[in-house]
């Protein structure tokens, strides 16, 4: 009896927090796919390692390796990715948005753990994950960079908590003064620590040229700060995973959701279902930007034009700093004054 040939192996992993729900897939040379597993295994070392030998039992054929599917979830993902690219083995970490778009349009309702991993795995199968579409890590230089972004961020937030907390004590009844000092005390030292930690970034930034100049090409809107640009940077790992403008914005959570059905029309508000690190990063120089880069300010008010909620305009320039970076980045040009953004 003749064996059929196997075109195609995928690994379809559904990540959570604390463990992840894997489908096993494989596809014939005669268009037919079986599936020859589906487990659930622990995000530790050990569920990792576990993972792994059950996919090897699986594969019958090392002619045709497998490649291991993966939702770009948060930081989830991250340990699995490396693990298994460690490994030798084809990893593609695929943006939340596109795989949502996929079930839907193959009429996915039920979402549990076990039928998002066969989805991927489906997915996995359909498409041509080669090239671009196959996961590599960021450089160890990147990766630092990442963790010292995310770092200021929480420094960030939390300096401006204590600083709220010294406000309230300082127009509060008769404050105890030794709680008004050990609070100044601690807004020092958080500032200290900020300043340190924007020096390290700076640092890292400028040991590779390349970056540093693209990076100085982009400062030059207005609204865009250094360490702005390098906290967008750092969580899409340098727009290696993004091929338009549609995907960096859905996984920002920036991409416009209408409700409305026959005659109701519900709020347009943004999906909020993506990075919200990057949204949080061009908050403030969006405010920014709003009063004194002069092509966004304009674009603005048009967009707020005859609302009393002005939030909607906000968001907007949010997405074109976004788009704005982006763009920069890719073609390694200096900005225009006055540029067309989508």
């Amino acid at each position: 009896m003749e064996t059929r040939k196997v075109v195609k192996q995928v690994v379809g992993i559904d990540i959570g927090m604390e463990s992840f729900y894997a489908c096993y897939k494989i596809k014939f040379q005669d268009a037919n796919e079986i599936i020859k597993g589906t487990k659930s295994f622990e995000n530790t070392v050990p569920g990792r390692k576990s993972f792994y030998l059950w996919c090897e039992k699986r594969n019958k054929t090392p002619d045709c390796p497998p490649i291991y599917v993966m939702e770009a979830t948060g930081v989830y993902y991250e340990d699995l990715a490396y693990y298994l690219y460690e490994k030798e083995q084809k990893v593609s970490v695929q943006l939340a948005q596109k795989l949502k778009y996929y079930a839907k349009s193959h009429n996915l309702k039920t979402k549990t753990d076990k039928v998002d991993s066969k989805m991927i795995a489906t997915f996995g199968i359909e498409k041509t994950l080669t090239g671009t579409e196959l996961w590599a890590p960021p450089s160890k230089e990147f990766k630092v960079i990442r963790d010292l972004a995310r770092e200021h961020t929480r420094l960030k937030q939390a300096a401006s908590a204590a600083k709220s907390q010294l406000h309230a004590f300082n127009h509060a009844h008769k404050t105890y003064k030794k709680v008004i000092a050990l609070k100044k005390r601690m807004v020092s030292f958080y500032e200290k620590q900020l300043n340190e930690i924007e020096t390290e970034i700076e640092k890292q930034i400028k040991a590779d040229e390349k970056p540093h100049i693209r990076i100085k090409n982009i400062e030059a809107v207005k609204g865009l700060g250094f360490i702005t640009i390098v906290k967008v940077l750092a969580e899409v790992n340098g727009f290696l995973l993004f091929k338009n403008i549609g995907q960096l914005v859905s996984y920002a959570g920036l991409d416009v959701v209408e409700k409305e059905s026959g005659k109701y029309k519900g709020k347009t508000k943004i999906s909020k279902k993506g990075n919200a690190r990057i949204r949080a990063a061009l908050y403030m120089p969006a405010m920014t930007a709003t009063r004194h880069n002069k092509t966004l300010k304009a674009f603005y008010e048009r967009v707020n034009e005859g609302r009393t909620i002005k939030k909607q305009g906000l968001i907007a320039v949010m997405r074109k700093l976004l788009i704005l970076i982006y763009t920069l980045w890719k073609k390694e040009e200096s900005y225009i004054e006055n540029y067309k953004v989508c």
